[in-house]
């Protein structure tokens, strides 16, 4: 295929924001190892991204590392720093974009940048925000997933960083209640700044 037919097919495709190698061999009907020669060879000139092993980013579309955590890893969704971040709850910028699911643990970098997901229980998938082609859990959902996931760390020092006045105390007690998670770390924070 030329570039120019390599091109039309992604804009054709470009619904599709990330593209399986799978996908590609029955739109191209390549069989396998000329298309990994033939995106190899895309991916070296640019134009078009590799996103992790066997997954290609469409260049007229191409996904967020949020929406690349959520197609690559079913269920998850951003939570932890990122989403204490992504409220305003944490001023700080994490490098990873940590994600929680009920799936094994696992850590993946991707073109787009690293990604982490933590383990929880599947009942514990609730708070969720949909986004555009992603779940992003509430800012109380979020700090209460990182209690959950670091009950044996000392707390203080990442607690005192939040900005804990934009949460609301009583969906974080019920959240926090639902799962199983000692708050007093967190209202002893809180009582120190008073």
């Amino acid at each position: 295929m030329s570039v120019q037919e390599w091109l039309d097919l992604f804009r054709r495709n470009r619904e599709s924001k990330i593209l399986r190698v799978q996908d590609l061999k029955i739109l191209t009907g390549m069989k396998p190892p000329a298309l990994r020669v033939a995106l190899e060879r895309l991916a070296k000139r640019g134009i078009v991204q590799r996103v992790c092993r066997g997954y290609y980013a469409n260049p007229f579309n191409p996904p967020s590392l949020e929406e690349i955590s959520a197609f690559l890893y079913r269920p998850s969704c951003v939570s932890l720093e990122s989403a204490l971040a992504w409220h305003g709850v944490l001023s700080q910028i994490p490098h990873t974009l940590t994600c929680v699911t009920p799936r094994l643990t696992w850590r993946l970098n991707t073109s787009f940048g690293r990604i982490e997901y933590r383990q929880i229980k599947k009942s514990y998938l609730f708070g969720l925000i949909p986004q555009e082609g992603y779940l992003l859990a509430e800012p109380e959902k979020a700090l209460v997933d990182f209690l959950y996931l670091n009950r044996k760390a000392d707390l203080h020092g990442f607690l005192s960083e939040l900005h804990l006045d934009l949460l609301r105390p009583k969906k974080l007690s019920s959240y926090a209640r639902r799962m199983r998670v000692d708050i007093t770390a967190l209202r002893e924070t809180v009582a120190i700044r008073r």
